[in-house]
């Protein structure tokens, strides 16, 4: 694969997972950042409404009830995701078992007191299948207007599961950030590793277009 990709995910993976462990020690040492507690009150001020009702709903996108049939879906309608499907399957996992160790680490409870909170395993989740989306598509051929509605997904999907986590009272905002951080971390390290190590076939046109561009 060009260097020019091998680069852009190396980077990236490095500045996230970098980002991340200096939140880490900010949030280990000042427990909350300045304005944190403000922002959260304004976000929780929405329960009660419609809005509060919605978020329960799209909680769930950072729950395997979605992630689990949503990787399905994407292995079965992506040769490349599926010429290393342990490598991607292996990655979420992989995502929440660091999120748990830092929950451990860093040690701050969440806003109702109860269990560690930082950073958010539902976010992390997302932001892993999310980057990890947007890596295989730049790997298919696919139509522009279906990469863009798909990129757009990912991006809605992690910023609707991190809203509603503060909604519901479950996070804090940097909790939310942490998770973001992480899961796209993670997913940009495997997709460095991926791009480094191309597979033979990798240069063979890919039938995903066909199945893909049905959502134009």
């Amino acid at each position: 694969m060009a260097t020019s990709t091998v680069a852009r995910w190396r980077v990236l993976s490095l500045v996230l997972l970098g980002a991340f462990l200096g939140m880490s020690v900010i949030i280990y040492g000042f427990r909350l950042l300045p304005g944190e507690a403000e922002l959260h009150q304004e976000i929780i001020a929405y329960r009660g409404t419609p809005i509060h009702a919605v978020a329960r709903w799209l909680n769930y996108g950072g729950k395997w009830h979605f992630l689990a049939p949503a990787m399905l879906l994407l292995l079965a309608c992506s040769p490349v995701a599926r010429r290393r499907w342990w490598l991607w399957c292996g990655l979420m996992p992989l995502s929440g078992g660091i999120e748990q160790l830092f929950k451990f680490l860093v040690g701050r409870p969440r806003p109702r007191g109860v269990n560690w909170g930082f950073p958010s395993g539902h976010v992390t989740a997302a932001a892993t299948f999310a980057v990890l989306l947007v890596y295989l598509l730049s790997r298919e051929r696919v139509s522009p207007a279906a990469r863009v509605s798909l990129l757009l997904l990912a991006i809605v999907l992690v910023g609707s599961v991190g809203f509603a986590r503060v909604l519901l009272n479950a996070h804090w905002p940097s909790d939310v950030l942490g998770g973001v951080l992480l899961g796209a971390g993670c997913a940009a390290g495997a997709a460095w590793w991926d791009a480094t190590h191309p597979s033979e076939d990798a240069g063979r046109p890919s039938a995903v277009s066909d199945t893909v561009r049905t959502i134009d």
